[in-house]
């Protein structure tokens, strides 16, 4: 018999705490009248027998109380011999996991993973059901257990040995705990699709393990008992390898410091042979270094932040180099110039500059000049000419008085082909150029009757030009007012969509859909006179938020890493001129009618967006834990409960123990002794009890006791 807890065998020291009391009586058994004691001396009791315990029975039903609860506590079972199992015979389930991922890439790797999978391969028995998966950020089934199981057992290997001989490392990071979920998952539903009894299950993994590996997919996930991970583990002959990473500012999008010094970090890993480093810049075209190089010193497992290697500015060097270690596949990193947009807004309006009770005072000082975005704002009355020109130089349209009926064509033309404007009603008058632009036969409107201030009540967060402010931290609006509005009566628009409310239902700002664009209403101004807008924080934020909604900011970003999506600016999208997408490697990909995202970031380098208006350079480089060469503990994967197993099929002896414990605790929940253990403990303490109180009981008194 064994236990699963045994160190609860350590309780059954307290069984001395009932001996103890049973060998002490500190009151006579009996007491006697006697008729005077005057002529005795006074002495102190005498204790007989005090080394004999009093009451044996009952002192050894407590000491074995106290012993079966012990015994219970520890969970006895009695282990099962092991019989020989027929799994050669039957076969077994194996899942061979083949990393493709970019730090495969090193030397002498992707040639031992290939000869590892192929002797894999040859060692397995035609009775085994096979899979075959590559694996990097996604997981890619090369053969599954069906198309394996309809194979000729002489045409199995040939064929996957075809397929294996197709794959190459890709660029993408490490999903590990992806792949192995994925793997052990591609087990469990072929135990249900087939009948066979197989109990032998492995996942085979073919990988460098490094130490970037992502395993976040494990942590929800209970790994089964019965499936065995076999690692087969290739290694680079040159461990030493660095990796850059650009360190931006936080302000190098919207305002960066021409003056500011570039740097980049530079990471050795910790089981590097070389502390030494050049950095220098390369050509466009070029890859080689064209300029003297920087040195410099990091340590193994540590990293240096240093500025940029003089020429950073020259558009022409865009590629930065890093040499002195063992591996080139991540020594190139792309930096894409600082996107500078002129952005040409429009202000239709009777308005004077530099008048601080208007609107326009607080536009032009919402869209002071950075040196990535240049604004330039065009003040332009109602009276005079508008030109179609004017409206197609013009990134985005302001609109705050009443127009004209030419001006309202051209307008609505504009809003059609795709581009967004917004109206800030200062009058109820402007309700008629609302209605003529969104096509609708009337739209009433008068004066709100505001008594003290009105506030925001509802607000569609859900909206991408309202989204920014989803956070709590920034959705609080309660702080502005309103003085006047105008309440728009939206019965005959059913097109209308309210972004956001007053805290009486009337509209503050709508959205009409019209053609491929969209016209923004404002039910206020921002000016002191009708509301706290304009000095307001929200004020800024909100007109950028606007602006990218237009397709004016939606391409400010210009580094990426492989894999992540690009943003097409919404101009883009919803315009009807074509859009194709220049790769590394020269290849073009043409984007569908109204792609709001390009995915295809499968390599490290640079991507042009070409469009007839403009083009956009962008920057795409190895994701930095691909760069985390160093080799995985094994204890990182064995703490997910995997059961863990080396390169020769041998478990390792920390996962072996869990596994046996693993397999006791089964075992002794399946026997469950100390149920009966527990009956039993209730048995004996009905017996003490009946006991103890029998030898309690009031005895019969004799000639010359007292009560």
């Amino acid at each position: 018999m064994s236990f699963l807890y045994p160190l609860f065998f350590a309780g059954i020291a307290v069984i001395g705490l009932p001996i103890l009391l049973h060998m002490i009586r500190r009151h006579t058994r009996k007491r006697v009248t006697f008729s005077s004691l005057m002529f005795l001396r006074t002495t102190i009791p005498r204790f007989k027998n005090r080394s004999k315990p009093e009451n044996l029975l009952l002192l050894i039903l407590r000491c074995l109380i106290i012993c079966l609860l012990a015994f219970a506590f520890a969970r006895p079972f009695i282990q099962k011999p092991a019989t020989e199992t027929t799994t050669a015979s039957i076969g077994k389930r194996v899942v061979i996991l083949i990393d493709t991922s970019a730090s495969m890439r090193r030397e002498n790797l992707w040639e031992q993973a290939t000869e590892e999978a192929i002797s894999v391969l040859n060692d397995l028995e035609t009775t085994d059901r096979l899979c075959v998966m590559s694996f990097d950020k996604n997981v890619n089934t090369l053969a599954g257990f069906e198309m394996s199981s309809e194979l000729e057992p002489s045409q199995r290997v040939s064929v996957i040995k075809d397929e294996i001989s197709k794959l190459s490392p890709t660029w993408f990071s490490t999903n590990l705990g992806n792949a192995l979920v994925t793997a052990s998952e591609a087990i469990e539903d072929d135990e249900i699709n087939d009948k066979m009894l197989i109990n032998e299950r492995q996942v085979i993994l073919i990988s460098d393990l490094q130490d970037g590996s992502d395993f976040d997919a494990l942590h929800t996930y209970e790994w089964p008992e019965k499936t065995d991970l076999i690692v087969k583990s290739v290694t680079a002959k040159k461990t030493t390898n660095a990796a850059m990473q650009f360190m931006a500012s936080s302000n190098y999008i919207t305002d960066p410091d021409p003056n500011e010094k570039l740097r980049v970090r530079i990471t050795n890993s910790s089981d590097a042979m070389t502390e030494n480093f050049q950095l220098s810049w390369a050509d466009y075209e070029s890859p080689d270094a064209s300029m003297q190089p920087l040195s410099v010193y990091v340590p193994p497992g540590q990293s240096v932040v240093t500025e940029l290697p003089p020429g950073q500015n020259d558009i022409t060097k865009r590629k930065l180099l890093l040499t002195g270690d063992g591996q080139d596949y991540d020594n190139t990193l792309y930096l894409a110039p600082n996107l500078e947009q002129e952005i040409n807004i429009l202000y239709l309006g009777n308005e004077k500059p530099e008048d601080s009770k208007q609107m326009l005072y607080y536009i032009e000082r919402a869209f002071p000049k950075t040196n990535n975005l240049n604004f330039n704002v065009y003040s332009h009355t109602i009276n005079s000419e508008l030109t179609e020109k004017n409206i197609q130089d013009a990134q985005f349209i302001i609109i705050t008085d009443t127009l004209k009926s030419e001006q309202i064509k051209l307008l609505k033309q504009n809003i059609e082909s795709g581009q967004t404007i917004l109206l800030a009603m200062k009058s109820s008058d402007m309700a008629s150029d609302i209605a003529e632009i969104a096509g609708l036969s009337r739209l009433d409107c008068e004066e709100a009757n505001v008594k003290d201030y009105a506030m925001f009540g509802s607000i569609e967060f859900e909206h991408p030009i309202l989204k920014l402010f989803s956070d709590p931290r920034y959705s609080n609006f309660s702080k502005i007012h309103f003085w006047k509005y105008r309440a728009l009566d939206l019965e005959n628009a059913q097109q209308a969509r309210v972004l956001a409310q007053y805290d009486n239902d009337d509209p503050i700002l709508i959205e009409f859909p019209i053609g491929q664009g969209s016209l923004l209403v404002l039910t206020s101004g921002w000016q002191p006179s009708e509301s706290e807008l304009a000095r307001s924080s929200k004020f800024v934020p909100l007109f950028y938020s606007i602006l990218e909604y237009n397709g004016v900011l939606g391409n400010k970003k210009s580094q990426y890493f492989v894999g992540d999506p690009i943003k097409m600016p919404r101009k883009l999208v919803s315009g009807t001129e074509k859009v194709q997408i220049q790769k590394p490697d020269g290849s073009l990909v043409n984007l569908d009618a109204g792609q709001e995202v390009f995915e295809q970031t499968d390599q490290p380098g640079f991507y042009t967006i070409e469009s007839s208006s403009e083009n956009h350079l962008i920057a795409v480089n190895l994701p930095l834990s691909e760069c985390r060469t160093a080799p995985l503990p094994e204890e990182e994967i064995e703490r997910f409960g995997v059961t863990f197993t080396g390169s020769t099929g041998t478990i390792s002896e920390q996962t072996e123990k869990i596994k046996a414990h693993q397999n006791f605790v089964e075992l002794e929940y399946q026997q469950k002794y100390w149920r009966w253990l527990f009956i039993a403990l209730f048995v004996l303490l009905l017996a003490e009890i009946c006991l103890g109180g029998w030898l309690t009981r009031p005895s019969v008194l004799t000639q010359g006791e007292e009560k």
